[in-house]
């Protein structure tokens, strides 16, 4: 079997296009994208379409996904402004709210068995079953931290989200943080490609570079919400993103 990887596309639909063009070249037999499909970007309801329209495609949730699934709570998050706010109605009024009930099959936690001993687990971040709803967001997690976050998971690969910077720490388990597909300085797509040959796995990490053209000038011409923000934060040019 051999599984493309991404996450955070958040939106962007040029670097989704060319996600799915890297997966079809390489002969994915599955697709994993480890959250946040929706949020930050210009282009929700085409990226959520074109989602949708494939076969091949686990979406596991994010928070940005539950949000439109669910609905922000109320009172807002202590840490959403309400530009940010603004943001998601914005977002949510997009897709449409008749397709809330497909968001809602989305799994928090995803698990692939390799062999009766042996699995894989894709999971946006850490979970907190009591409040249905993920652990606090750590910037630079540390191998204890990333141990303690995922300590319910008995999984030899745990492939994560959330945090857009790329990692790879070995732990209790190897956790593997491809970096965000969407959410870059670079015009570039960050993706995984998983091959499980006899019972072994092998990961080739990938970078290709995407046509952006029109992408910056999307979020003027679409009004996009908190799009200084964005673009000065998420989705940058022209500067290393700290």
């Amino acid at each position: 079997m051999r599984i493309g990887i991404f996450q955070d596309i958040h939106a962007n639909l040029p670097a989704l296009k060319k996600s799915l063009e890297v997966f079809k070249e390489k002969k994915c037999d599955r697709i994993y994208h480890v959250g946040d499909l929706i949020g930050i970007g210009p282009h929700p309801k085409e990226v959520f379409e074109l989602v949708n329209s494939l076969d091949n495609i686990v979406l596991i949730m994010g928070n940005h996904d539950y949000w439109f699934a669910y609905g922000i709570p109320f009172p807002r998050p202590k840490l959403m402004s309400k530009e940010e706010l603004a943001h998601q109605e914005w977002t949510h009024l997009q897709i449409g709210p008749d397709k809330r009930p497909i968001v809602k099959k989305w799994n928090f936690i995803e698990e692939l068995k390799i062999n009766e001993r042996n699995k894989i687990t894709f999971a946006h971040y850490g979970y907190d079953s009591s409040k249905n709803w993920f652990k606090n967001f750590i910037p630079k997690p540390t191998t204890s931290d990333l141990d303690e976050m995922f300590n319910e998971f008995d999984s030899d690969i745990i492939f994560y989200g959330h945090n857009h910077d790329e990692s790879d720490i070995q732990g209790s388990s190897r956790y593997i943080n491809l970096g965000s597909t969407g959410c870059y300085s670079k015009a570039e797509v960050r993706l995984g490609i998983l091959d499980i040959i006899n019972n072994k796995v092998e990961l080739a990490k990938i970078t290709a570079p995407y046509d952006d053209s029109g992408l910056m000038e999307d979020f003027e011409l679409r009004k996009v919400p908190a799009r200084n923000f964005i673009k000065q934060n998420f989705i940058t040019r022209n500067r290393k993103r700290q």
